[in-house]
């Protein structure tokens, strides 16, 4: 994620922190002592950075719920409105979903009731010096750990109530018809929050219903094109047939290519037909601009593309293409040589006729369930 920075490696997982944090570490520090003092000032950023060692426990917990599953978690980054795990997959299974999304959530549990056992009894609710809970550091994270529960067990996406909603429908019907109905009440929810956080004057309770709302329809949306390319690896959704460049080549030549006809980022293979880089639209046009058109292809490179299998399905090819952050991916056969090359445009007129093709038949299925009842019934 783009303004962050490595902190800890833990069990496998980057933990990252991203400047917006730091932001408002230093806000909260300043109008805190401009308010109550320096020492106020003080415990405000420590009482906020405890809150956020919590935010990292939990996302921990789900780090290793889903490593029971195989599943890794390369990173973690901490954000001002909390962390965000980024898991290799997302469980399909729902017992393995319900255990990943619940276990985070438990983490909390466990860090509130520790720390009743230590005060030994639970504190009354106030919010004497500005710390929920009460005046005191523990009395504030005792609250602030059954604030976390409550709200990342909202059945909505992307918090875990919405994924374990989500993993629980999914035991009595299809995964893409379960992620449509919690993605559906995920956005009522967010509507009807929007609507309280306008009359309560509260633009933070705003601008989570907003996120929710968009990330709902996002999973929904996400759900869909993989149930679309299920079925299809990476080999049948990516070109057969298209140009390659060498590193000898000169831009000029790269640029003849792209204007006679519809590529616009090119593999650049050595002598074993392996793909070693890959030059896109930008960096053509910037090396044209730059080093002239006589210069090489490799004044152009951008860097090497992911390398997959064709075998690998063609869901794990659009993740590649997410995580990667490049135009492509290219398929390779067991020797490394490039014989396929998989674009963003590729898989989107995949996605987009093989879901035309699943409407036709269901309005062909309709029709004929149609005719049978009109039958029946003459």
């Amino acid at each position: 994620m783009a303004w962050s920075f490595k902190i800890a490696r833990i069990a496998g997982t980057e933990v990252r922190i991203h400047f917006t944090f730091l932001l408002l570490l230093a806000w909260i520090g300043i109008a805190t002592a401009a308010n109550s003092g320096a020492s106020a000032g003080l415990t405000g950023i420590l009482f906020l950075l405890l809150v956020f060692l919590c935010v990292l426990l939990h996302e921990f917990g789900h780090v290793f719920a889903a490593l029971r599953y195989g599943i890794t978690t390369p990173k973690i980054t901490l954000l001002p409105f909390g962390g965000v795990a980024s898991m290799s997959r997302i469980p399909k299974q729902p017992l393995h979903e319900l255990v990943v999304a619940v276990a985070g959530p438990m983490v909390n549990v466990l860090i509130a009731g520790v720390l009743i056992l230590v005060r030994k009894g639970v504190p009354e609710w106030s919010d004497a010096g500005g710390i929920p809970g009460g005046g005191s550091l523990l009395d504030g994270l005792i609250w602030v750990n059954v604030i976390l529960v409550l709200f990342n067990m909202i059945p909505a996406f992307p918090m875990d109530g919405g994924r374990a909603f989500r993993a629980l429908l999914s035991f009595v019907v299809s995964r893409e018809k379960a992620t449509s109905v919690a993605a559906f009440l995920g956005q009522m929810l967010a509507v009807v929050g929007a609507v309280l956080a306008l009359s309560w004057g509260q633009p933070i309770l705003l601008l989570v219903a907003i996120f929710v709302f968009f990330a709902a329809g996002s999973e929904a949306s996400m759900v869909e094109t993989e149930h679309i390319l299920e079925g299809v690896n990476a080999r049948g959704a990516a070109m057969s047939e298209f140009h390659t460049l060498r590193l000898t080549d000169t831009i000029q030549y790269a640029v003849d290519l792209m204007l006679n006809g519809s590529q616009a980022d090119f593999p650049v293979v050595n002598e074993q037909g392996q793909c070693i880089g890959i030059a896109t639209r930008n960096e053509i046009i910037r090396g044209l601009r730059d080093e002239g058109p006589d210069h090489r292809v490799a004044d152009a490179l951008e860097t090497i593309p992911s390398q997959i299998d064709g075998e690998v399905s063609a869901v794990e090819a659009w993740q590649k293409l997410a995580q990667s952050g490049l135009p492509a991916v290219a398929v390779v056969d067991d020797k490394g040589r490039l014989t396929h090359w998989l674009t963003r445009e590729n898989l989107s007129e995949v996605i987009l006729t093989r879901s035309a093709i699943e409407g036709a038949e269901w309005l062909r299925q309709k029709g004929t369930r149609e005719i049978v009842d009109d039958n029946e019934n003459a």
